[in-house]
């Protein structure tokens, strides 16, 4: 294997291209900084039998020396000590930044939570549809008991309800498929 060692020392004088680190990430490592200073130099701390594999001041130290890296770029205004500076970003104020769901995600939380409520409700009146219905043709059973003095009317009662207990069954079936459909688009994207 041949290597041109030309081209192997023209790459040695390419110049190197530093990626900085923007101001939000620059005042987060000061503030970082700031906070291990100060537990480390709090009474607390010193009275805690801490021994770990890397201490405080390491980190402290690491995070010097990346602030002293990006030190040229400007971050901090030559007028101000670091004691000033501090106080200063100190009153900067935080910001919050609210996460906005699109209206796709809205439709479609609003479609699965209701397809869930009326499945629900759709089992609830099913069940108590049931429950009517048996109960009919129970009081029709000893309606039937009666004789010639037999009158159909529970019986009626107890289609009306067995029907009613098939739709509700219906609705059921169509909002889990609704939220299943749903659901299956949700985790398409």
């Amino acid at each position: 294997m041949y290597i041109n060692l030309r081209n192997l020392e023209a790459i040695n004088e390419l110049p190197l291209e530093r990626k900085m680190l923007n101001q939000n990430q620059l005042r987060r490592l000061e503030a970082i900084d700031r906070w291990l200073r100060e537990i480390r130099d709090s009474e607390e701390f010193r009275q805690l039998e801490y021994s770990p594999d890397v201490m405080l001041g390491d980190a402290i130290q690491a995070v010097g020396e990346l602030l002293d890296e990006h030190d040229y770029c400007d971050s901090k205004p030559l007028n101000f000590t670091d004691e000033q500076w501090h106080s200063y970003l100190e009153q900067k104020p935080v910001m919050h930044i609210r996460r906005v769901k699109n209206w796709r995600k809205k439709i479609n939380s609003f479609i699965l939570d209701a397809a869930s409520e009326v499945a629900i409700l759709s089992l609830l009146t099913t069940s108590f549809m049931v429950v009517g219905t048996i109960f009919c043709h129970g009081l029709d059973r000893i309606e039937q008991s009666k004789g010639e003095e037999y009158q159909p009317t529970w019986i009626y009662n107890a289609k009306i309800l067995e029907g009613s207990a098939i739709a509700s069954i219906a609705v059921f079936l169509g909002a889990s498929l609704t939220g299943a459909c749903v659901a299956g688009d949700k985790n398409d994207d």
